[in-house]
């Protein structure tokens, strides 16, 4: 299994965002000159996680984004079921559709993977976005955003 785009910058958005100072924000364009991808990419995943209440959102000329307060309890496997579920493709590990699979009637396939998959949504659940935090990446994080000021 492999996450999609969209939820692989969404959750970098999320971590670079829990390194801000609490009353600190930053800009998308700033978050898509950190992570190295196009700002169009962003502005469509920091809509979504605005919506969702993960970051707050304020518009104007000091506007900006930031990690919204309870987002540091998101599980991570909540996280990436929302994200993934964004995407036009069904978050599923096999798809009997596309090609039409002629034994759909009899095979059981399917099911047992999608037992893998809420397996491996649960098991994410066990992790909150705050224990991605890591203090080695805290200080390059800090030190890339005072490089920005």
């Amino acid at each position: 299994m492999q996450l999609n785009r969209f939820t692989d910058l969404g959750l970098r958005v999320l971590i670079s965002l829990q390194y801000l100072p609490e009353s600190e924000l930053t800009t998308v364009e700033r978050l898509a000159k950190q992570l190295n991808v196009s700002r169009n990419h962003l502005v469509k995943i920091v809509y979504f996680m605005a919506q969702t209440g993960w970051i707050d959102s304020f518009k104007g000329r000091n506007g900006g984004i930031r990690l919204a307060a309870p987002s540091h309890q998101l599980k991570l496997g909540d996280i990436i079921l929302a994200l993934e579920q964004t995407s036009s493709e069904t978050p599923a590990i096999i798809n009997c559709q596309q090609p039409s699979c002629s034994m759909t009637e009899f095979c059981n396939l399917p099911q047992v993977f999608n037992e893998a998959l809420q397996a491996f949504y649960h098991s994410l659940n066990r992790y909150t976005l705050r224990q991605l935090q890591v203090p080695a990446t805290n200080q390059a994080v800090i030190k890339w955003l005072d490089q920005q000021k």
